[in-house]
């Protein structure tokens, strides 16, 4: 049985079989042994851990230290209120990192439960956070963010933001609405 067949192309036999195999049963033949998955978890955390202390610290050499030279950067929901948010390489991602955080006048992470699977590391906080783009009334909002983090030989190869931006969407409607006129 081919590892890489989807789930839904199984037979209901073939997929009890395949959950019953054990992971050294389930590997391909004639490939290395890979590590096992608390291996790989244990080591996707401590590279993600010290890539989050570095983010939410602004730390942008030392986050640069644990991205990979092809290491990409997604806000997934930005695109509606930012434009598209996607840089890709590890010069463009510390590029629009230090440009963009450049302006946070407050930036603080409430981590409230993480966890690592494999090659993912998925943290889900509440970030507190205000700026006030050029132009633009100061804006203060607390949103919930998953943060997922997909770590490849060693070094993060994605980063993937999903905000909820409607608290900050309301601030922003609130700060417009306090401007003189």
């Amino acid at each position: 049985m081919n590892l890489r067949t989807p789930l839904f192309a199984l037979s209901a036999s073939a997929l009890v079989a395949l959950l019953a195999a054990s992971p050294c049963q389930a590997a391909e033949s004639g490939s290395a042994k890979p590590p096992s998955f608390e291996a790989q978890s244990a080591a996707t955390q401590a590279v993600a851990e010290r890539y989050l202390r570095a983010y939410v610290a602004k730390d942008w050499d030392a986050l640069g230290a644990e991205l990979a030279e092809q290491g990409s950067f997604h806000d997934a929901a930005a695109r509606l209120v930012f434009g598209e948010l996607h840089p890709r390489g590890r010069k463009a991602v510390l590029d629009y990192f230090r440009q963009v955080y450049s302006v946070l006048t407050t930036h603080e992470f409430k981590l409230e439960r993480a966890f690592f699977s494999g090659d993912y590391a998925v943290f889900s906080a509440v970030a507190d956070w205000s700026f006030a783009p050029s132009g633009q009334p100061a804006v203060r909002s607390k949103t919930p963010i998953v943060i997922t983090l997909r770590v490849q030989n060693g070094q993060v190869l994605e980063h993937v933001d999903l905000t909820d931006y409607h608290p900050y969407l309301a601030a922003y409607r609130d700060a417009l609405a306090a401007q003189p006129r």
